[in-house]
């Protein structure tokens, strides 16, 4: 009988602290009045102060350390589009398949500069103001193979009417010993590379430039690579890179001359050529020409240089000159929004000289804006290999090297930015 009672008791006992926590759980004010209470315990129990700091880490581990380092396709536009891609997206690239060109561009934008690099290369853009800014590819919006991405203006802080004049891209301030810069007014200027790295999200002054001038061009240099300028008009000249025709200046400086000209004319554009190299020409009223780099003989900076193409008011004055190889395919990009694709082994060459031929045909009134090298199609070859694993990164930047020629349109611009006086010396 006493078991029997002392079950019964326990099984009341049992019954009230069901009924008591069934009573709890339908409480929110009692289960915060329980938490209080056994907080205030424990605050009795272990109060006492705390016998360890917490502190800020102290290592050498950044924030962008922390950024995976990977291979990526860059793509920037001729009207300033820019994005990377995950090179893994092109392993799935058929030959002739639908690039950026073939889906998002609007109809007179192609792709002007295609870099396979890893995503904590530098991207440098250098502005018609003189002023150099730059990013790690890894800034830059990811997207598809086929979008077009975000224009640069909403990545870097340019001024109004300020834009892209060339795009380089390098691992490192390492990548060569100099940068080579033009500007419309025929000055170039030497500097060394390692002078423009900087953590200035604002840019930083690339040259000085007088009032009314402009940047055209830039391009990696050592002392033994050759530039050529080529003027509006036709004019050419070519000189080495040397001390004793274009000694380093520091970044803050306008340059010297490289090109003198008659009249109006102004200068075009800038690039470094090798030997086994081709001049291309174009005009504005469609006509061209390709000329061996061999023919034009290096002399010194300066000079009005030698005629590459002959200036007539019906075929135009020049509107691209590119340097390029016999398997390059161009654009030609019309003031009727078009752009045609043409063959640049289908352009036979030709001297000096020569008056050029036909490039494109062109309707009433419509004339030639721009050249451009096809660099998307060669470019997303190269990134399908790396992506398959048939070539390194290395050579596949071989091919599609940060070197590009320089070709710009002539935009009237209102340039602001510091002017310098430098005294040319001869």
């Amino acid at each position: 009988a006493l078991e029997r009672q002392k079950i019964v008791d326990d099984l009341a006992e049992i019954e009230l602290q069901i009924a008591d926590l069934k009573d709890i759980l339908a409480s929110p004010e009692r289960q915060r009045a329980i938490v209080a209470d056994e907080l205030a315990e424990i605050v009795e129990r272990y109060g006492d102060g705390r016998r360890t700091r917490l502190i800020a880490a102290t290592g050498d581990v950044s924030e962008e350390d922390l950024i995976a380092r990977e291979n990526v396709v860059v793509t920037i536009t001729s009207t300033g589009y820019a994005k990377r891609t995950k090179v893994d997206a092109y392993k799935a690239q058929k030959r002739g398949g639908k690039g950026v060109r073939g889906a998002e561009l609007k109809q007179d934008d192609v792709v002007k500069n295609f870099f396979i690099c890893s995503t904590h290369d530098w991207i440098l853009f250098f502005t018609n103001f003189g002023r150099v800014y730059r990013l790690k590819a890894y800034e830059l919006p990811e997207a598809g193979r086929t979008a077009r991405g975000q224009h640069v203006a909403n990545l870097l802080e340019f001024q109004p009417e300020e834009r892209i004049a060339q795009v380089i891209q390098i691992h490192s301030y390492e990548d060569a010993p100099y940068l080579v810069l033009a500007t419309r007014e025929g000055r170039v200027k030497k500097s060394r590379l390692t002078d423009y790295e900087s953590a200035r999200s604002a840019g930083l002054i690339a040259i000085n430039l007088n009032e009314g001038d402009q940047l055209i061009g830039a391009a990696l240099a050592s002392d033994e690579d050759d530039v050529l300028l080529v003027s509006e008009q036709g004019q050419a000249i070519r000189f080495t890179a040397d001390d004793e025709q274009l000694r380093p200046m520091g970044r803050a400086t306008a340059g010297v001359k490289g090109m003198r000209f008659r009249g109006d004319d102004q200068l075009l554009a800038m690039t470094v050529v090798h030997d086994n190299d081709f001049l291309l020409v174009a005009t504005s009223g469609g006509y061209g020409k390709r000329t061996a780099i061999g023919e034009y003989a290096t002399q010194g900076r300066g000079g009005l240089g030698v005629m590459t193409f002959k200036y007539t008011p019906k075929r135009g004055k020049l509107i691209g000159a590119l340097a390029v190889e016999e398997e390059d395919q161009i654009f030609a990009i019309t003031s009727a929004g078009g752009v045609i694709r043409t063959e640049v082994a289908q352009i036979r060459p030709s001297s000096r000289a020569t008056m050029g031929v036909r490039l494109v045909d062109l309707g009433e009134d419509v004339e030639l804006l721009a050249i451009d090298k096809n660099v998307e199609d060669e470019g997303e070859e190269e990134a399908t290999a790396v992506a398959k694993g048939e070539k390194t990164l290395a050579e596949a930047q071989e091919v599609t090297s940060s070197g590009a020629p320089v070709n710009v349109n002539s935009v009237e611009t209102d340039p602001v930015g510091p002017t310098h006086d430098y005294e040319d010396e001869e």
